[in-house]
C-alpha cells in the first residue's frame, strides 16, 4: 500500500480475514475502474441498531496515485451519497480522515462534509502518531 497513514487498519491485519469477513465487507463497496482494473474504491457501511441506524459510515476511500486529481474520488463520493439518500432512515454520513492528507480533506469539504471533531493521536504508523478529523454530512433535515 502506498498510503499507510490513510487507513486505520493494516495489510497485516486484513490479510488474515476469512472469506466470510471479506464477503460481508465487499457488500457495500463501490469501485472505479479503468480498463477493467480497479483504480478507486469506497466502502459505505450501514448498521441495523435501533439507536444508530440513521448514520452511515464511509471507509476505505482510495484512489491509486496514477489516477489522483482526475475527479475519481469525487465521483465515488457523489455516487455513494446519492445511493445513501435513497435509504429513508439515514440522515447523515460520517467519515474520519488524517488531516495530513490535505487533498482528501479538501475533497470531503468540497462534497459537503464538515469537521465535527478531532481525535488526538488516533493512528500510530511507523512510530509516529497521527490525529484524525471526524467529518459528517447531513443528507436529510429532521427535527430534534
Amino acid at each position: 500500500m502506498t498510503d499507510p497513514i490513510a487507513f486505520g487498519s493494516s495489510y497485516d491485519e486484513e490479510v488474515s480475514f476469512s472469506e466470510g469477513q471479506w464477503s460481508e465487507r465487499m457488500s457495500n463497496v463501490l469501485f472505479a475502474l479503468s480498463d477493467g482494473r480497479p483504480v478507486g474504491t469506497l466502502s459505505c457501511v450501514f448498521n441495523d441498531r435501533a439507536k444508530t441506524k440513521h448514520v452511515a459510515h464511509i471507509y476505505g476511500v482510495y484512489v491509486t496515485p496514477k489516477y489522483r486529481g482526475r475527479g475519481i474520488g469525487g465521483m465515488l463520493l457523489r455516487r455513494t451519497l446519492s445511493d445513501v439518500q435513497k435509504k429513508r432512515e439515514v440522515i447523515k454520513v460520517q467519515l474520519s480522515v488524517n488531516p495530513a492528507l490535505r487533498p482528501a480533506v479538501i475533497l470531503y469539504k468540497r462534497v459537503g462534509f464538515e469537521e465535527v471533531g478531532r481525535a488526538k493521536k488516533e493512528l500510530r504508523v511507523g512510530g509516529r502518531y497521527y490525529d484524525m478529523l471526524m467529518m459528517e454530512k447531513e443528507i436529510r433535515k429532521v427535527k430534534g
